[in-house]
């Protein structure tokens, strides 16, 4: 797993892009539910607010600007899936997988490349999960 900082949430269309033409070139399938999550999260939290009591200010459901929610995968063999779920709206993770391991490491390799050239991406340590980033710069 891997995370990093978009410059703003502007760039949100730019990496959907990147990432839809990367599952492009691996003939992988693309999918993106960022819309769709949106939506779901915010109705969530709207009736998480409807049903709590007004002097609290406890507020479980999260929810960006932009939600990011996307993802594709080559059968069984490797897949990938990105999103900023409990992240601020400018930070990405990653996750890759896949029942090829040879062939899902190989395309996490070549992603991490790509991404890297464009995104300063961190290694998320193994068993650990994706925290915020306190400074993106």
């Amino acid at each position: 797993m891997i995370q990093f900082c978009l410059e703003s949430p502007n760039e949100i269309p730019a990496f959907t892009i990147f990432m839809r033409e990367l599952a492009k070139e691996h003939e992988m399938r693309f999918y993106d539910r960022s819309r769709e999550t949106h939506i779901e999260l915010q109705s969530l939290r709207d009736r998480h607010l409807e049903l709590q009591s007004p002097a609290s200010d406890n507020e479980n459901v999260p929810l960006n600007d932009r939600t990011v929610n996307i993802g594709a995968a080559r059968g069984d063999d490797f897949s990938f899936g990105a999103g900023n779920l409990g992240m601020p709206t400018d930070q990405v993770v990653i996750g890759f997988n896949g029942n090829d391991f040879k062939a899902a490491h190989a395309f996490a390799d070549i992603a991490v490349e790509k991404l890297s050239d464009r995104w300063n991406v961190k290694e998320v340590a193994a068993g650990q999960g994706a925290f915020p980033v306190a400074h993106c710069n």
